[in-house]
């Protein structure tokens, strides 16, 4: 009786758990057709999706990034990886690179490169004198006629001077120049901006150098010191010692010459010049050691824009840059059509004068006798 009904619930348990069986079999039939449902729709819809990825997208550069060959050869292995794509082919792989724009951008270096620009030294070397006006006037003494006498005796007549003054007059002038530029560009290219403003505020100084030393004085331009300087004809042979002899006659004047101002070309015929007697030893320093850039006590300062063979010996006390406004940099969008063009105009601007209160002051000086 008791192994009857044992045996019994024995089958039932049995019959049970063949039934639990056939379902669960079922279910996970309907979950696995879901799941290859789900990912067909998803690969209409992505285009390039691997089977069994659960919806994750698949592609060539994903199996040739996930690969174990790729990651061997980042360990450092010495030996050539071969990958191979189960999920697309070389041009496929190209093309994804291309498609998701994965390129290799250029390193670009700082700064502004073929830009050669001159020092401009005459600059750094004037006095400024600022200035409210479209002009300068300053006195000047035209004859000294310095009388003084001694009074003989008592009650006798003192000596009598008489001084000629006239008002000159220097004249401001504007120098300026522009450059249009997408505003496109000025927003992607940050750094442009700052190279344009650089360019601008540069070819404003250089021009000003330029004026100051060679100004002809006619309408819109300063009258320079070439044309201002006294002309003075030294009688030494070595462009050295016809130097010093023009800050001598200075000196005599009752002037404290303090600087020298020549071409870069002239300096160095004088810096390497060399002994005419013995083993031809340089006369100033050496190229190992050259001699620092002073002639007879004052400093030689170089300026391309000076003549070639010609100096200046002067008084800087007696120049004055005049300074109306200084370089400025300004931009607009209201020029002409730069509103429907979408640009930028950017100028740079600057008004100065020179002002030589006294020529005598300023020696031009031919380094080279005539024949």
């Amino acid at each position: 009786m008791t192994t009857e009904i044992i045996t019994k619930a024995l089958e039932e348990h049995g019959a049970a758990v063949a039934t639990m069986k056939d379902e669960l079999t079922k279910g996970v039939k309907g979950v696995t057709a879901r799941i290859e449902d789900l990912e067909q729709k998803m690969a209409r819809r992505g285009g390039d999706i691997e089977p069994g990825s659960f919806g994750r997208k698949s592609s060539p550069v994903d199996s040739f990034i996930e690969s174990k060959q790729l990651e061997s050869l980042r360990d450092g292995a010495n030996s050539t990886g071969r990958v191979v794509l189960s999920n697309g082919d070389l041009p496929s792989l190209r093309k994804a690179l291309t498609s998701a724009g994965v390129d290799v951008q250029p390193q670009r270096a700082p700064g502004l490169f073929n830009n050669p620009q001159v020092r401009l030294s005459l600059l750094d070397l004037l006095p400024v004198v600022p200035v409210n006006s479209s002009s300068f006037e300053f006195m000047s003494l035209a004859t000294a006629a310095n009388g003084a006498a001694v009074q003989v005796t008592e009650g006798s007549l003192k000596a009598e001077s008489a001084p000629a003054f006239e008002v000159k007059n220097a004249n401001i002038i504007t120098i300026a120049h522009w450059v249009r530029a997408s505003n496109q560009i000025l927003s992607d290219a940050p750094a442009l901006q700052n190279q344009l403003d650089n360019l601008l505020r540069y070819g404003v100084q250089a021009k000003l150098e330029a004026e100051l030393m060679k100004g002809d004085g006619t309408t819109g331009h300063i009258l320079g010191l070439e044309l201002q300087a006294t002309a003075y004809t030294p009688t030494a042979t070595h462009a050295s010692d016809r130097v010093g002899q023009a800050k001598t006659a200075l000196e005599a004047a009752g002037w404290n010459p303090s600087v020298i101002v020549m071409h870069p070309a002239d300096w160095f015929a004088i810096a390497s010049e060399r002994a005419e007697t013995g083993n031809g030893q340089y006369v100033l320093g050496s190229p190992r050691d050259p001699s620092g850039q002073n002639l007879w006590g004052l400093p030689v300062v170089t300026a391309p824009g000076i003549t070639v063979g010609t100096a200046l010996v002067m008084d800087t006390s007696q120049v004055a840059l005049l300074d109306r406004e200084q370089v400025t940099v300004m931009a607009s969008r209201e020029d002409r059509d730069n509103f429907v063009t979408n640009q930028t105009t950017i100028l740079a601007e600057g008004r100065f004068g020179l002002a030589v209160f006294a020529p005598g002051a300023v020696l031009s000086v031919a380094l080279n006798p005539t024949p």
